[in-house]
């Protein structure tokens, strides 16, 4: 566990002081946060419940995507990579405190889109608008664990191919995160209930998840990850 934390605080250090990187990942959550408050046409509680529902999570997971190229695929390209396989760290280690490491920056962001959503939303209502309970069991614990799922799986992809199949990835990936948005944005002006039962299932899928793609780190091997390097 020790090891793990090690890892984590090195990579959240090295995101955070990353102006250029910080500076974009904000640009990103406020863009996506405030025109979808605002173009959603959502107005109390419940139609707020779904938006941040919808959009934070989306946001969640593209900041991991962000996130991700900077602690795995970033490494790769540069071969510092290399340095780190050469410490007595596990393969599973050095996953396991990457994705903490891209967890926790990109869920602070989060945090702060769902503020926008609230506070947009307070302004064009004229009165404070807050979302429902099982929203903010949403917030607080699946949107985080989902952010985890979308780090580790990227890490383990980004670890096991080339730089070729990984660029065909990130493409894919931008286009999935713009219609998912695009979707997220245009459902939450819909009646979309989010209720315990949802949230609690989510809660379960995201923790099977991570289990399988921690269980799937196993197939990595550090000379395959080496002979990957460009």
């Amino acid at each position: 566990m020790n090891n793990i934390l090690t890892v984590a605080r090195k990579e959240a250090g090295l995101i955070i002081r990353s102006r250029q990187l910080m500076v974009s990942a904000l640009f990103v959550t406020v863009i996506f946060s405030g025109t979808a408050t605002i173009g959603s046409g959502a107005e109390g509680g419940a139609s707020i419940g779904a938006l941040i529902f919808m959009v934070i999570t989306v946001t969640g997971i593209f900041m991991s995507y962000i996130f991700s190229g900077q602690a795995f695929l970033r490494e790769k390209t540069e071969g510092t990579i290399e340095t780190l396989l050469c410490t007595p760290l596990s393969l599973r280690e050095i996953w396991a405190g990457k994705v903490v490491g891209i967890t926790l920056p990109a869920y602070l962001l989060a945090l702060a889109g769902t503020g926008i959503i609230a506070g947009v939303a307070s302004v064009v209502d004229r009165g404070i608008v807050l979302p429902p309970a099982p929203v903010v069991l949403h917030v607080l614990v699946v949107v985080p664990a989902f952010i985890a799922v979308a780090a580790g799986l990227l890490g383990f992809v980004q670890l096991l191919l080339g730089m070729r199949e990984n660029q065909i990835i990130n493409m894919a990936i931008i286009f999935g995160v713009i219609f998912s948005f695009s979707l997220s944005a245009g459902l939450a002006g819909e009646e979309v209930v989010v209720g315990w039962g949802t949230e609690g299932v989510l809660v379960a899928v995201a923790a099977a998840l991570l289990a399988l793609v921690g269980w799937a780190t196993r197939y990595l091997d550090r000379e395959r990850i080496v002979t990957t390097i460009p």
